[in-house]
């Protein structure tokens, strides 16, 4: 008990003692609070205070917060009449470190999310030099892109419905069919549309879009390209390749263009394991051998696209530094409407051929994105199909998924990047049929 105790008062130091040298580190220490010694102190008299109120002292534990609170406030007042200078980063880490400490003590909430906190609190005050940079020569332009964002992802897509409308739904269509000689019959309740999920693919696309151009401006734009698409991958790898096919119209860095959309669909084969793994995790260790090879042909040739020294033209150079546009509707909305064709296609096929057609289906699905497919292959895998027939399935979806995207790389993007992710999708589509005939 009283060794947990001990544990708990030294963390709640520690923790201060990383936020106060992160502010000398940073020259915040000089003239005012900050340095190991006081956050230390701060970390511990929070948890003390903590430590009181456990032991049926709250009002003892109020006091002294009511007075730290107090004398905080008192030192701001004091420094920003002195200095003439208002901001409140250094008070707010100050009150911060006093409640990790309290919270180390009450446990309230559990130890790693009370880390994580202390890391998020160390990481925003690290980045002062970085928020300048990136607010530094923003334009009016940009700022209204970044509200126009706001509004499609946080006000538009709420107010949504997320319903799926069917063929049923359009006022008179059964007589107008029936007019027609047309027997509606098994395709009555085929869903149309869901308007919040095409939405939904909106603003995943702008959002990609946002985020690339946000670590643009923090890291420059050669490493938001690939930070931004192999995070982006893991939630639509078609998106973020439909994404980056339209920067390279532009002209410019296209094999870091094409080197960043490997990436992403490199981390998309790395959820395989994700979603196949605790469905089936047999049917898992006979992908394996595939999935390995695709991972590696995937990095490596990113890593020759992101490596490869390219002329960028003057006129490219200079297109690039103007743009003060953080994203396109216009793509977006072509990309989700070709979703929807897709979809409604997929669908069709599955009433019409029903289980006989379950690959055709299958491949067809997998122009619309890879995930659904992989789960209905994963529950059937080894019950109502072979593993084998199962992973062949796979391979030829995966396949046309590739292509796919290729295919929406030319019609989006420039030509030298299309001709490249082609090559590099026909690589990686043989590598994994070669893990397949030699490793099972």
């Amino acid at each position: 008990m009283i060794s947990g105790l001990i544990l708990k008062l030294f963390t709640a130091m520690l923790f201060g003692a990383a936020v106060g040298l992160e502010r000398a580190s940073s020259g915040h220490s000089e003239g005012g609070i900050g340095g190991i010694r006081t956050f230390s102190l701060i970390g511990l008299l929070g948890a003390l205070c903590g430590v009181f109120y456990l032991n049926n002292l709250s009002l003892f534990s109020i006091v002294i917060a009511t007075v730290f609170s107090a004398l905080l406030i008192v030192y701001y007042a004091v420094g920003s009449y002195t200095y003439k200078s208002f901001g409140i980063t250094s008070e707010l880490s100050i009150l911060f470190t006093f409640l990790i400490g309290l919270l180390t003590v009450l446990e309230i909430i559990p130890m790693p999310i009370i880390v994580a906190l202390f890391v998020v609190l160390i990481l925003l005050l690290s980045i002062k030099s970085k928020t300048r940079a990136l607010t530094a020569g923003i334009s009016r332009q940009e700022i209204d892109s970044f509200i126009s964002y706001a509004i499609i992802s946080l006000v538009v897509m709420p107010f949504l419905p997320n319903i799926g409308y069917k063929l049923l739904d359009i006022p008179y269509i059964s007589v107008i069919l029936n007019n027609f000689n047309v027997n509606i019959g098994q395709f009555a309740n085929l869903e149309l549309i869901n308007p919040q999920r095409i939405w939904l693919i909106v603003a995943l696309i702008t959002g990609i879009d946002v985020f690339g151009y946000i670590l643009g401006r923090i890291i420059g734009q050669k490493g938001s390209f690939t930070l931004t698409s192999f995070v982006a991958g893991f939630i639509s790898s078609t998106s973020t390749t439909q994404s980056l096919a339209q920067k390279s119209k532009k002209g410019g860095k296209i094999n870091y263009l094409v080197g960043a959309a490997l990436l992403a669909n490199m981390s998309s084969f790395l959820q395989i394991f994700l979603l196949v793994g605790p469905l089936n995790g047999r049917w898992l260790i006979t992908l394996l051998p595939s999935i390995l090879i695709m991972i590696l042909s995937a990095t490596i040739l990113a890593a020759i696209f992101l490596n490869k020294k390219e002329t960028i033209s003057d006129d490219a150079a200079v297109a690039e530094t103007k743009e003060g546009k953080m994203f396109s509707l216009i793509p977006a909305f072509k990309f989700a409407a070709l979703l929807v064709v897709i979809k409604l296609v997929t669908k069709i096929c599955l009433i019409w051929f029903g289980q006989s057609g379950f690959v055709v289906s299958s491949i067809i699905a997998s122009l619309a994105g890879l995930d659904a497919v992989l789960v209905n292959l994963a529950e059937m895998a080894g019950i109502a199909i072979t593993f084998k027939f199962a992973t062949i399935t796979f391979l030829l979806v995966n396949a046309t998924n590739l292509m796919s995207k290729s295919v929406y790389s030319y019609m989006q993007g420039n030509r030298k990047f299309a001709l490249n992710f082609f090559l590099s999708a026909l690589v990686i589509i043989a590598g994994s049929f070669i893990g397949f005939v030699f490793l099972n």
